[in-house]
């Protein structure tokens, strides 16, 4: 990143600026942004009006809830079909990954020493978007994210990490969250998450961004509202003839779209990657059960999980309900919690306070004691 895009960066009212303590609050479902929930597309951004000297393009939407939101519709799709089909579609899914959490716990050196948190009440899964690295053959998570279905109080709470986080990943020291998935995939992930945040996070589901090629094929591809710069890269890049405005796109140029680097940032490139995710599910929302069959044949085997079946039976049984529960969302790091030091051999990060980030995850998803106290149980 060149010292302009920095400096500008850097001057961005109330994002990682002075000292940690200063003006701290909360972003609990308040739809307040940072650098992180936003780019110049309306991808990331809040119903709320866009900043002063934003860029609009395309249409206005709450693109992280939509994209969350739209995450779990893939699970209550998953497991509608798990009640209809049962055990024919749980065998599709990729349960390969071997899962060993137990090699990986550590205490953190920043972390507070309470005892990991957990609840029978609340159900805690990781949703891991993956995509392949610069070599074309490692894995890294693009996309890390916690869904908290809570059936004590009948609430569902979405907490994104961001990829830059700086953390202490056991066998690697302190690095960039993602690196942890393509060290050691979602066991070394949920753990570490686990060791730094001090709540339970033990269940996950991964799709990898580059198998739904052959899948926006099968759903006969998928129209993408795209401006110039977007246009101008992917015609010159991949040979298409793409002009300003909704594109149709087969899963070649949808796939090249959600991970297009030069036209703005790694957050557009997320942003996008969320975008078509979002799309995808719409769209087999519309499809008649007979092709949602045939779709989650193809599908469920490009996802990794090691949910159980009676989990997913579980799941399945609580689906029509969990739909109907309110939404509460929050980002990790918190706004005002951390700093963006650049790191020799890493890059620029977000290094954050860990006690304070720990403190305010715990008591979003557990309740106000659950921040305070060590106990590792929820309060009642």
């Amino acid at each position: 990143m060149n010292r302009q895009n920095r400096d500008s960066r850097s001057q961005r009212k109330g994002v990682g600026s002075g000292p940690r303590n200063a003006g701290r609050r909360t972003n609990f479902d308040t739809g307040e942004i940072d650098r992180y929930h936003y780019v110049d597309r309306d991808i990331y951004s809040s119903s709320q009006p866009a900043r002063r000297g934003s860029k609009k393009h395309g249409r206005k939407k709450s693109g992280l809830k939509k994209f969350l939101t739209g995450l779990l519709c893939l699970i209550l799709i998953v497991c509608a079909g798990v009640f209809v089909y049962g055990k024919y579609l749980m065998s599709k899914l990729d349960r390969s990954e071997e899962i060993n959490t137990s090699k990986y716990i550590e205490q953190p050196s920043a972390a507070p020493t309470w005892g990991v948190i957990s609840d029978n009440q609340i159900t805690n899964i990781l949703l891991i978007g993956a995509d392949k690295g610069d070599d074309g053959n490692s894995s890294r998570s693009d996309t890390t994210m916690l869904i908290s279905i809570d059936t004590k109080n009948k609430t569902l709470r979405l907490v994104s990490f961001l990829r830059d986080l700086y953390v202490e990943i056991p066998t690697m020291k302190k690095q960039k969250l993602n690196a942890a998935y393509t060290k050691g995939g979602a066991a070394l992930t949920m753990q570490t998450l686990e060791n730094n945040f001090r709540i339970n996070i033990d269940k996950y589901i991964s799709v990898d961004f580059e198998n739904f090629a052959t899948i926006i094929d099968k759903m006969g591809g998928l129209d993408i509202q795209m401006d110039q710069k977007l246009c101008d890269a992917e015609n010159r890049n991949m040979g298409s003839n793409l002009k300003p405005g909704v594109n149709h796109l087969d899963g070649r140029l949808a796939v090249y779209y959600a991970r297009i680097r030069e036209t703005d940032s790694d957050f557009g490139r997320t942003g996008r990657q969320r975008e078509v995710m979002e799309l995808m599910i719409k769209k087999l929302e519309g499809m008649s059960p007979i092709k949602i069959n045939s779709m989650m044949n193809e599908f469920l085997p490009l996802v990794k999980t090691n949910l159980t079946d009676s989990e997913l039976m579980y799941l399945a049984s609580i689906a029509g309900s969990v739909s109907n529960y309110p939404m509460k969302t929050m980002h990790i790091p918190n706004l005002n919690t951390y700093t963006e030091p650049t790191i020799k051999g890493i890059g620029e990060v977000l290094d954050p306070d860990l006690p304070e980030n720990c403190k305010l995850l715990r008591t979003f998803l557990y309740g106000e004691d659950a921040g305070t106290g060590e106990s590792g149980t929820a309060p009642n």
